[in-house]
């Protein structure tokens, strides 16, 4: 009988999300349920530095402590932009119609004209952040979009790119400078999508960790729509999103991308990831 293949997904959403990711990982392995017993990690944006974590070989507790403790990690200053200018070309860029290639096109020719200085004033900040620096044995994905074409890629220790470039073009949002790897210049894989989950398609059960999305948010694929094509092809999938008491924790912490939610959110996702350990979560990973 053929082992079941498991895919952890690790959504984007900033400093926030990664910090629930972490505590939500943390909590469910206080309960007995280690999802980082898995053949396939996809991290997209903030959710590709949680999944060099947990396959980095340290401890959860150590990654959790970083994010509670009074030391946080240094975080990269947020870029100066024009935020009404972004949000105008987005929302043209959504409203001129097409295939989610054809929109992620525009926001590629926009991120190009917006990005300040190159990817390479940002890798000693990167580097210094992540926990490991090479690519691990489990297999991992790290989604980015061509800035040039529109076309979604999925990196991984074959791409011949370098793990800290890797998480360079995942997280060059608006207004950071786009990676140029192999002829082209690649911007945060969560334009695509915060999850990216249909990249886990042939597995056969698919955990996917995910803040809700906003209204306004600028990907272009909804999870939902990743679940569905997954659902298809007969994976079994369970999707996590902050919970109400999550919820509640976060509400008076202000925006996602401050580390000053860090704590809270850690906090949060532990506590959530402790009740959401079940006997149904132990059965449907185990």
């Amino acid at each position: 009988m053929s082992k079941t293949r498991r895919a952890l997904i690790l959504a984007g959403g900033g400093y926030v999300a990664s910090s629930w990711e972490i505590g939500l990982v943390t909590g469910m392995a206080d309960s007995g349920l280690d999802v980082r017993d898995t053949d396939l990690l996809v991290g997209t944006s903030a959710g590709a530095r949680v999944a060099v974590d947990l396959t980095s070989g340290r401890s959860l507790k150590e990654f959790y402590q970083q994010r509670v403790g009074p030391d946080g990690p240094s975080l990269e200053q947020p870029p100066q932009i024009d935020w009404a200018r972004i949000r105008a070309g987005v929302d043209d860029a959504k409203q001129s119609g097409g295939s989610p290639t054809e929109i992620l096109r525009r926001y590629g020719q926009l991120a190009l004209v917006v990005g300040a200085g190159t990817a390479s004033d940002r890798r000693a900040t990167v580097s210094r952040q992540l926990s490991s620096r090479t690519w691990p044995k489990q297999r991992v994905l790290i989604p980015a979009v061509n800035a040039e074409t529109g076309e979604r890629r999925a990196f991984d220790r074959e791409s011949g790119i370098d793990l800290v470039d890797a998480i360079i073009a995942t997280t060059a949002s608006f207004g950071s400078p786009a990676m140029f790897f192999d002829g082209h210049h690649y911007i945060d894989g969560g334009y695509y999508s915060s999850d990216n989950a249909d990249l886990a398609i042939g597995y056969e059960r698919i955990l996917i960790l995910a803040f809700r999305s906003p209204p306004q948010a600028m990907r272009v694929v909804p999870v939902e729509a990743g679940v569905d094509i997954l659902r298809a092809a007969g994976a079994q999938v369970e999707v996590i999103h902050p919970d109400e008491e999550t919820m509640a924790a976060l509400a008076p912490t202000g925006g996602q991308m401050n580390p000053a939610p860090g704590k809270p959110a850690a906090i949060a996702g532990r506590l959530q990831g402790q009740r959401r350990a079940n006997e149904h979560l132990l059965s449907f990973w185990g």
